[in-house]
């Protein structure tokens, strides 16, 4: 997802840059009424798609402005590529635009330079395909404001482009000595699955560093904010830092695009805080830079775990309902680095249960973690012969403590208990006993 918004991020950019050449000359030599149809041409000489404008204007006084209406362009991915010698990753995709005005100050065009005091898209509507994921904007306002560029940098920056193709790292595409500054809204944005409604931000790019200061979206009646900083000065492929907070988010939709199973058996809200920075190289090069650290927790809530605990039904006895975990908090402090999501501290009381994680899952889908299960008071889980073994695993307050530890591959670990945690089993000289009477146990486990 990061190398799109890095190829969103040069292509909107030269594209802006494009217009706003391609306009200033219009404005100058053209009559109004062959403004609209000449960037309809070099649009779609540029893009490979369809371009329809359907109105045009220029404003003399006290800036010299163009304003273009109701701008329509529908097109795909391989089209985009023969047009511009670089490969991509779109399928089909439209862009419908209400009105696009650019005021420019006139007498840097003099020296070939371009000031522009402000330009603006409104009413923007955005539907396309990437990687076979729908992308979708709606009712979107943006402007930007003190834009400064050469013509020599904007030339430059495109013959770059054309010689090296998509090869060209994203920070050599940008001119350097480009400046801008940015803001916006959308009503609705649905990326990566996240359906983001009133999203605002704003920023801006100085030297080949683009800062968003401010970005707040609501997701289904929690909300989301943060900041971020691409520095493509530091690394030409971008060196990304990002910060962002997570308010009474249900969980369901949070979790949808990266975990789906999970998200469809954690039920409550979560608050999170999150930070980290990575390199937006290939997946590889993200998961070997990216370091995370935050912290998410919730009120009370349900993990409907009845499917995967399903084989250890038969020895629920009469507390069946133990397979769905009903808790009143959850806390959890993570963290990612050198390619491995760190499980630390993780808590979740459930109503008579409690469960604790300790350990690592890898980026590269290993295993190595241990997990605390508390059993309610009083209750002795059906191990036949070897029930009554289990008093063994009591703990002062007379509930039975189960020391598991995953290992292998995430999808399917092999799961273990922990003979050392066993209080009593060196006394009594139990512990293969017992070893042997939750074997049927944790074989279901190990199983799946």
């Amino acid at each position: 997802m990061k190398k799109f918004w890095r190829k969103v991020l040069i292509g909107s950019g030269s594209l802006v840059l494009v217009l706003l050449v391609l306009m200033a000359l219009a404005a100058l030599f053209l009559p109004v009424d062959r403004i609209g149809t000449r960037v309809e041409v070099e649009l779609e000489k540029a893009t490979g798609a369809q371009v329809t404008i359907n109105g045009a204007g220029v404003q003399w006084w006290p800036r010299l402005g163009v304003t273009l209406k109701d701008i329509t362009i529908e097109g795909n991915g391989p089209d985009l590529a023969r047009a511009s010698g670089s490969a991509n990753e779109l399928g089909s995709y439209s862009l419908r635009l209400h009105r696009f005005v650019i005021q420019l100050v006139p007498a840097p065009l003099l020296k070939k330079e371009i000031l522009v005091d402000a330009v603006s898209l409104q009413g923007l509507q955005m539907k396309l395909v990437f990687k076979d994921q729908p992308i979708e904007l709606e009712d979107a306002d943006l402007a930007v404001t003190k834009l400064q560029i050469s013509m020599e940098a904007v030339q430059e920056a495109g013959q770059q482009s054309n010689q090296s193709g998509s090869k060209l790292p994203v920070g050599e595409s940008i001119p350097e000595e480009l400046v801008l500054a940015f803001q916006g809204r959308a009503k609705s944005l649905l990326v990566q699955g996240l359906p983001l409604q009133e999203v605002k931000f704003k920023g801006d790019l100085d030297h080949r560093i683009v800062t968003v200061e401010s970005l707040v979206a609501q997701l289904d009646g929690g909300q989301l904010s943060g900041t971020l900083e691409v520095d493509f000065e530091q690394d030409s492929r971008g060196w990304l830092d990002f910060d962002f907070q997570a308010q009474q988010v249900p969980s369901g939709v949070l979790l949808q695009p990266w975990t789906k199973d999970l998200a469809e058996k954690l039920e409550t809200n979560l608050d999170a805080t999150v930070r980290g920075n990575c390199i937006l190289g290939e997946q590889d090069v993200v998961k070997q830079t990216l370091t995370l650290t935050g912290d998410v927790s919730s009120a009370e809530g349900t993990l409907w775990a009845r499917d995967w605990l399903g084989d250890v039904a038969p020895y629920l006895g009469q507390r069946q309902d133990l397979a769905d975990i009903h808790f009143h908090s959850l806390s959890h402090h993570l963290r990612v680095e050198q390619g491995k999501y760190i499980v630390e501290d993780l808590v979740i009381n459930g109503q008579d249960t409690q469960w604790q994680g300790q350990g690592y899952v890898g980026l590269d889908g290993t295993i190595d973690l241990g997990v605390l299960v508390k059993l309610p008071s009083g209750f002795t889980p059906d191990l036949g012969q070897w029930s009554f073994m289990a008093d063994t695993l009591r703990d002062e307050n007379g509930r039975v403590n189960l020391n598991l530890h995953l290992t292998g591959m995430a999808a399917k670990p092999k799961v273990g208990l922990k003979l050392g945690s066993l209080q009593g089993a060196n006394k009594s000289n139990s512990g293969e006993a017992l070893k042997k009477g939750l074997s049927g146990l944790l074989d279901k486990w190990k199983s799946r």
